[in-house]
């Protein structure tokens, strides 16, 4: 049998072998269930070669990349650095998976030495705006200002100064006041330069301030990425510093968030000392509790596993995904769609690319040569998202001197996914921090649940689809998903749907939004004609917004739960005096018209009576 070594480096111009060597790894997977990931950067219009990033000496190990919806029109766009010349580029998805460059219309600068990109709303207008470490150069962030052209915001948000070795960083709302705040990763000690990890509150206004130090949180470690995730699943983020050329007096660090303040959680297991590079983190045991998983040099990766989120042992060997390679970017997910969690992680050139699949137990298996992924360059860094929107999870991976590789997925036919976009509140639009469930099987001993929370930084120096994807097997639907907000200004939301079907994005809305399709704040007559035209037309996800009782049905008790928000106006569950009060206020004005004619008047006081 002809053998399909991991590292066999095509030359673009091998498009008959590449078609070759495709198809057979098309049959092995076919025999063995393997998903396929083939590399289709070129031919869907992703073309950029990273020149950047060399390993050690004045390089910065690596470029970011971003694999998010940055238009707003429900598929995943691309942002990519480390070319010659340093521009950042910015490819759109036209909604099939293929892109076009936008580069030159995005207003995304040429700039040196870009090394590490992450993606969020800081600013709470609905869009996604970019942060770029530099490597010893000034830190960028890029306000989105809608059809795909940024602007620099960097002076105006207070975030200048940032100029040390930057690597990985990330959002997150660790003092629950509904808005972003900023971690960043320095590989200090780098080329001599000694600026600390930098930690950025939020302020609410656009602006951000520095308070590393007064958090405690100003590591002086070789620092090559940093984790804001809710690891013990308590409604606030904590977080988790990866270090290179750990040591005893600067091993990897754990900061449990209690109540907004940050706990060193020096010996709880998870701070080893290690080369530690990409860290991500996942429930890959299958436990019903988050690990911790650091890429490390040639001596083995480390998988920080937890049974109760207080303490960690290393049980990579036992699991099977320690490797033999250097590796950066890992990611925990569902490769396969078979409902279990599966892991990559790429590695240095003269080492193999992992794709360690659940495939019924533990140790995992690794298939990376079966399913076609892989090359024989430096490979850093890593994205995922479904590009195609076909249901399965697809990979941007950066390696140098060589094109982007955006490896496209073809899980096993028969299995299936959800896919779900958790909509968020206040400034917090995009739900950042949101932990969701995906439980599948029946009750008893063939259910499982799949652990995810929507991400702003993922793997290493990189940015992943912020939906959530979960595969579900031969079932059509999720039994159940489960999904709690984050803590903001003392209260957290909490949702659970029924029969979540797979086939399209589902949004997922808090129930103090629910009925509000038009997301304008209230519920008003547009919002309940729009629901009146889903129960004949079905549940989709323009119509997810008025399944009031979460069975994935648009049926006549949605109908009435959406006409009793249209006229309970303080929101209590309840219409009353306090609504008629609030109705009056808006005498004759059109904001609180709740019959559609355009004003406040006398037919709507009869309609709210008629709802006492």
């Amino acid at each position: 049998m002809l053998a399909f070594g991991r590292n066999v480096n095509i030359p673009d111009g091998c498009v008959l072998f590449q078609a070759v060597m495709a198809s057979w790894a098309l049959s092995a997977s076919a025999m063995g269930d393997v998903p396929v990931f083939t590399d289709e950067a070129v031919a869907r219009g992703v073309q950029y070669v990273v020149t950047d990033g060399i390993f050690g000496g004045s390089g910065q190990y690596g470029c970011g990349v971003a694999l998010v919806d940055l238009d707003n029109d429900g598929d995943e766009d691309i942002i990519a650095t480390g070319a010659a010349g340093g521009q950042i580029a910015l490819f759109r998805n036209n909604g099939s998976g293929s892109f076009e460059d936008r580069t030159a219309f995005s207003g995304l600068p040429a700039v040196a030495k870009v090394s590490g990109v992450v993606a969020g709303d800081y600013d709470g207008d609905g869009d996604l705006d970019l942060f770029c470490t530099r490597w010893l150069q000034s830190a960028m962030l890029f306000r989105n200002e809608g059809g795909l052209f940024f602007a620099n915001a960097t002076a105006s948000a207070h975030l200048t100064g940032i100029s040390g070795p930057g690597a990985g960083s990330a959002f997150g709302d660790f003092d629950g006041d509904g808005d972003l705040d900023l971690a960043i990763a320095m590989r200090t000690g780098s080329l001599q330069n000694q600026m600390r990890n930098r930690f950025y509150r939020n302020n609410g206004n656009g602006t951000f301030s520095e308070i590393a130090a007064m958090l405690g949180v100003d590591d002086a470690g070789a620092s090559f990425h940093c984790m804001l995730q809710d690891l013990d699943r308590d409604g606030d983020c904590d977080l988790y510093v990866s270090n290179d050329k750990g040591t005893a007096a600067l091993p990897n660090r754990y900061f449990r968030n209690i109540g907004g303040a940050f706990v060193s959680e020096d010996s709880n297991g998870s701070c080893i000392a290690i080369d530690s590079m990409g860290v991500c983190a996942g429930d890959l045991d299958m436990n019903g509790q988050v690990d911790i998983y650091c890429t490390n040099i040639a001596t083995g990766h480390a998988l920080l596993a937890t049974d109760d989120a207080l303490t960690y042992a290393r049980r990579d060997a036992e699991l099977g995904v320690r490797g033999e390679a250097t590796g950066w970017g890992a990611l925990i997910f569902d490769a396969d769609n078979d409902a279990d969690e599966d892991l990559f992680a790429c590695s240095m050139a003269g080492a193999p690319e992992y794709l360690w699949l659940n495939e019924g137990g533990f140790p995992l298996v690794d298939r990376a040569a079966d399913g076609g992924i892989g090359d024989a360059e430096d490979s850093y860094c890593l994205a995922s998202g479904d590009i195609d929107s076909d249901g399965d999870v697809d990979l941007l991976m950066q390696s140098r001197t060589v094109n982007l590789r955006l490896y496209v997925n073809a899980a096993p036919a028969r299995n299936r996914s959800v896919t779900l976009r958790i909509v968020g509140t206040g400034m917090n639009r995009f739900a950042v921090g949101a932990l969701v469930d995906i439980e599948t099987g029946e009750p008893g001993e063939g259910a499982r649940t799949l652990l995810r929370e929507v991400i702003a930084g993922s793997a290493y120096k990189s940015q992943s689809s912020m939906l959530i994807h979960g595969g579900i097997g031969d079932a059509s639907s999720a039994r159940r998903v489960t999904v709690r907000w984050p803590w903001r200004n003392g209260v957290r939301e909490e949702r659970v749907l029924t029969d979540v079907p797979a086939g399209f994005v589902v949004p997922v809305y808090p129930p103090s939004l629910l009925g509000d399709q038009l997301g304008d704040g209230r519920v008003d007559p547009n919002d309940m004609a729009a629901c009146e035209a889903c129960l004949v037309g079905g549940f989709t996800g323009p119509c997810a917004a008025f399944d009031i009782d979460g069975d994935c049905r648009i049926t006549d008790a949605d109908r009435r739960g959406v006409a009793l928000r249209l006229v309970d106006l303080n929101r209590d569950g309840s219409v009353g005096a306090p609504d008629i009060t609030i109705l009056l206020s808006a005498w004759g004005r059109p904001e609180l018209d709740i019959t559609g004619d355009g004003t406040v008047d006398g037919a709507d006081i009869v309609r709210m009576l008629a709802s006492w």
